[in-house]
């Protein structure tokens, strides 16, 4: 089966509007966008589409610019109630909305788009990516900071972080998320020379080709399941890139995890 949750970057106001009609068609009924304002960078968009409830009041955009200077795009956090029912087998939990000992179990998602390897002018040098990697670890620690010291009921800690880190699997952002709990699941599955990024010069004569989107998750029990009868967690299952996106569609390729929740053993 398809995607049930879709995380989206460098989105627009033309892109929602087609975006919610084929998504609405596709049973993505709940979405939520967020468009740069007039002084923020044209890339700055993000969305999220999914099959299951979204609390809306509850989404947060992150900006980081007041304490990591040279971040440019915001992150938004959001809570997804996923339905599902508790079988015997500790992998065989499955997202149903059958009665079961939990019904719902709520999963915080956030959506990055980490400082890009250029500079502000939109130039980039060879030491580019090197002189901007501090910008994303302060992103990244600065995004763990504010749900880790605020985490309760309301300000659960982030479960699944994922979308475009603008760096490959071994840059500083994703190490700093690995020291502390989280595993790539781009790393784990997919083969060092898939890349989910392409870049053309010159036409197609040279082509950069990079992994820059990864999607992490930490298999802690869920903040939502700590004191239900049943604790649970994420398990990634499988990992890939999308093809068919290489040539007049995105720069960048979509990368799809698939998630199963169990018990806690």
């Amino acid at each position: 089966s398809g995607p049930h949750i879709i995380l989206l970057q460098e989105t627009n106001p033309s892109w929602e509007e087609l975006l919610r009609e084929d998504a609405i068609a596709l049973a993505f009924v709940y979405t939520y966008f967020h468009h740069p304002g007039p002084s923020d960078r044209k890339a700055g968009g993000s969305a999220i589409l999914s099959q299951f409830p979204l609390d809306r009041d509850k989404i947060e955009l992150l900006d980081f610019s007041d304490i990591v200077p040279g971040s440019v795009f915001p992150a938004m956090v959001c809570d997804v109630s996923i339905p599902i029912k508790v079988k015997g087998s500790s992998r065989t939990t499955t997202t149903s909305s059958a009665q079961g000992n939990c019904n719902n179990v709520t999963i915080t998602i956030a959506n990055v788009h980490l400082r890009p390897p250029v500079n502000l002018d939109g130039s980039a040098w060879l030491d580019t990516a090197r002189k901007t990697e501090p910008i994303r670890i302060g992103e990244v620690k600065e995004l763990l900071r504010r749900r880790s010291s605020q985490e309760s009921e309301s300000k659960r800690a982030i479960d699944i972080i994922a979308g475009d880190f603008n760096e490959g699997d071994s840059g500083g952002a994703i190490q700093h998320l690995i020291t502390n709990g989280y595993t790539n699941a781009l790393s784990q599955f997919v083969p060092r020379r898939k890349e989910t990024h392409r870049w053309n010069y010159f036409g197609r004569v040279w082509q950069l080709r990079k992994r820059l989107d990864h999607i992490l998750w930490r298999s802690n029990v869920l903040s939502s399941t700590r004191t239900a009868d049943c604790r649970l967690k994420l398990d990634c299952v499988n990992c890939g890139v999308l093809s068919g996106y290489e040539y007049d569609a995105s720069d960048h390729q979509p990368v799809l995890s698939r998630f199963a929740i169990i018990k806690d053993t």
